[in-house]
């Protein structure tokens, strides 16, 4: 009968071979995740600016047609509720992100915002933002929309969760009326392992 015995050297080499393996898978993947969203940075860039230099006399028509905003620059942002666009998130991660932020709107294009909220994992992420937001769109009602994007770091995720971490980049939808009043829609793609999101904040002037 042929002996089963592997010897204990061979043995810890095999185990060295095997975690130095999936350290390069996972660094592969890390870099392949960070490249895919630099890629959607870019792309979400370029169309900006294509759509700004295509249609600037609608882009320009747009902002003389807006209503004026409020006085007031600063509101509150209060995060409500999340949509995951992958059925495994939605059935086993949290969908309501309760929390707090303040936000500063410096320009029409340019925005800055903090606060906290209770993410997908039920851990408290805290978050500290940058928005741009160059397309402008007048509604009936004295009603406008902003579009663009937003980013900066944001905290209480691991490496698996979010391979990027602390960087944040989303979609960015401000919805207000003449007043300040409104609703941001924040939004991020699926990458990799993770699943993307739809986010929900309602926004009071004070």
């Amino acid at each position: 009968m042929a002996s089963r015995y592997i010897d204990i050297n061979d043995f810890i080499k095999e185990a060295h071979a095997y975690q130095l393996q999936r350290r390069k898978a996972r660094m592969r993947a890390i870099i392949r995740t960070v490249l895919t969203r630099l890629l959607l940075v870019l792309a979400a860039l370029a169309i900006i600016a294509l759509g700004w230099w295509t249609f600037p006399s609608a882009a320009k028509a747009a902002e003389i047609n807006a209503p004026t905003p409020a006085a007031s620059r600063w509101t509150l942002d209060i995060s409500t509720v999340s949509y995951h666009t992958r059925q495994w998130a939605r059935d086993s991660l949290n969908q309501r992100n309760e929390g707090l932020g303040l936000e500063y709107q410096a320009t029409p294009d340019w925005g800055l915002a903090v606060g906290f909220y209770k993410n997908s994992y039920s851990r408290t992420s805290a978050y500290a933002l940058a928005s741009y937001t160059p397309l402008h769109l007048a509604l009936p009602a004295a009603w406008r929309v902003n579009a663009g994007l937003t980013a900066g770091v944001v905290t209480g995720y691991t490496s698996a969760e979010a391979p990027a971490r602390p960087l944040a980049l989303a979609a960015l939808l401000e919805v207000r009326d003449q007043a300040g009043y409104g609703i941001n829609l924040v939004a991020v793609p699926n990458m990799g392992p993770s699943a993307g999101f739809v986010g929900l904040q309602l926004v009071v002037p004070i």
